[in-house]
């Protein structure tokens, strides 16, 4: 399933890629597709096992904020 996270709070390019890294790292079942900075958001491909709280948990350890997911 893809869904769409809005993220506040990345402000450059490690920003992304320290998010891409996480989530795929620290999530089975989690394929990022694209993080885009000036949107403020990352689109990822999860597997059904993967929960939205999974990634919000994620997320916010990085000290970034999860404001929505889209599908």
């Amino acid at each position: 399933m893809r869904k769409k996270l809005l993220v506040d709070g990345m402000t450059c390019m490690n920003c992304v890629r320290h998010l891409k890294e996480a989530l795929e790292e620290d999530i089975n079942g989690v394929k990022v597709i694209d993080v885009n900075l000036e949107g403020k958001y990352a689109i990822v491909e999860v597997e059904e096992n993967v929960t939205d709280d999974m990634i919000k948990s994620v997320i916010d350890d990085l000290g970034y904020e999860l404001k929505g997911i889209e599908l």
